[in-house]
């Protein structure tokens, strides 16, 4: 492999063969070309566009140098960094992954990396905050804790949107029981309704049992085109449900997203929670604050349980054995509920990474058939015990984080656009 200075010529070389498609000159000629860093194997291009310079030739410009950079021998990553002259420059990205962190503690931000009180250049119009629901592996009920808790915020009184960016297997349409395609409006895409819901998702889009084999640069547009280009505006909250697992394509997608905060959701089984450790670091590293812990699937309650003790109610008015009527009562208290994850084990790996614990969602077969139904539980039962803790998880979200007064407050990105 080359070594970083002699890869840095030929980044270098091969950004200066691209043309720019507005002023028909190279980028190097053109001034577009700020500056390229590389280091082990990461290769790092900053851009800067004049105030003029339409928007979706921009955007194109910005995948076009990165597939041709990502092409190149010995370059690993190409993180594309554009901003608008006059503007910030974008934040330097770390060249590479720091040492792993000690037991137990979150990982250090990279040096130079994005600062919490900098301004973002992704902010969206109209909408009060955007609250990502995250996890560290699949498998844990994140889209249906994203569907649920958007319900919910949406029953404590909110305008809320929900946002489905898990590319590679979008759930909403199917969560929610919906077959149709946006419309458009003034050349903004208009999100589907339903329950009160502002909705976007890829799966609007395509047929079912379509493959989606896309590389990175096609699917960072059709994230900017989920955010950009739907009309969002009058949201409070965007509840936006990301792609599982914390790879260099779920960075990516992270880093498109100007979140306000992020949720991470597991079970409480000890493979669940060594991923869901990784999904706080790596929001820790994004510098975007993490609300908390959220325990799916924490246990499970007995659907007979109810009837057991109606009839226990029913032998002692008859005066039946004292002592068998125990032994029952005892039986059904030690096994009414069931831990089959593990029991806790959510609160306490909270505990240890220093994340507030935003509760536990217990494990009901109705959950599942209200999502294969398309009616979720908060919109279906929503005076269940499910439901109500799906309510509860609102309000934490709600009061951890409040509506900003007036219109225009920033949110963080790291993401390398910038909006003009």
């Amino acid at each position: 492999m080359a070594d970083d200075m002699t890869l840095k010529g030929d980044v270098i070389d091969a950004a200066s063969a691209i043309v720019d498609p507005v002023s028909g000159e190279s980028l190097l000629d053109a001034h577009l070309l700020e500056e390229v860093e590389v280091a082990d194997g990461v290769a790092t291009i900053k851009l800067a566009f004049p105030k003029d310079y339409p928007k979706d030739a921009r955007w194109d410009l910005e995948d076009t140098v990165a597939d041709a950079i990502e092409a190149l021998d010995g370059v690993t990553e190409a993180r594309i960094m554009g901003h608008i002259e006059g503007g910030a420059p974008p934040a330097a990205a770390p060249a590479a992954p720091g040492p792993a962190p000690g037991a137990g503690a979150p990982a250090a931000p990279a040096a130079g990396g994005p600062q919490k009180d900098a301004a973002s250049p992704g902010a969206l119009d109209g909408v009060g905050r955007v609250i990502a629901v995250a996890s560290g592996k699949g498998g844990v009920g994140k889209s249906t804790v994203a569907v649920n808790l958007a319900l919910a915020l949406k029953g404590l009184g909110f305008s809320v949107g929900l946002l489905d960016i898990d590319i590679y297997g979008p759930s909403v349409p199917t969560l929610l029981g919906i077959n149709e395609r946006p419309n458009v409006h003034n050349r903004r895409i208009v999100p589907v309704e339903k329950a009160g819901l502002k909705l976007m998702s890829l799966g609007f889009l395509m047929d079912d049992d379509t493959p989606v084999i896309w590389r990175g640069p096609i699917v960072t547009g059709i994230i900017r085109q989920f955010l950009q280009d739907v009309d969002w505006a009058g949201t409070d909250y965007l509840i936006v449900d990301l792609p599982p697992g914390t790879g260099d394509a779920q960075l990516s997608l992270a880093q498109t997203v100007p979140v306000d905060a992020a949720v991470v959701v597991t079970t409480p089984s000890e493979l669940a929670l060594v991923d869901a450790a990784r999904g706080l670091r790596m929001f820790d590293t994004l510098n975007i604050e993490v609300l908390g812990l959220v325990e799916n699937m924490s246990s499970y309650v007995w659907p007979g349980a109810e009837a057991v003790r109606g009839a226990v109610d029913t032998l002692k008015s008859t005066g039946a054995d004292a002592g068998a009527v125990a032994a029952i009562e005892r039986a059904l208290e030690a096994h009414g509920e069931a831990w089959i994850f593990g029991r806790d084990a959510g609160r306490r790996e909270a505990e240890r990474l220093g994340t507030p614990f935003l509760g536990s969602i217990p494990l009901d077969e109705t959950v599942r058939e209200g999502g294969d139904n398309g009616r979720p539980i908060v919109l279906d039962q929503p005076n269940s015990l499910v439901a109500s803790a799906f309510s509860n998880l609102a309000r934490a979200v709600s009061d951890a984080k409040p509506l900003p007064e007036g219109e225009g407050t920033p949110k963080r990105s790291v993401f390398s656009f910038t909006k003009s």
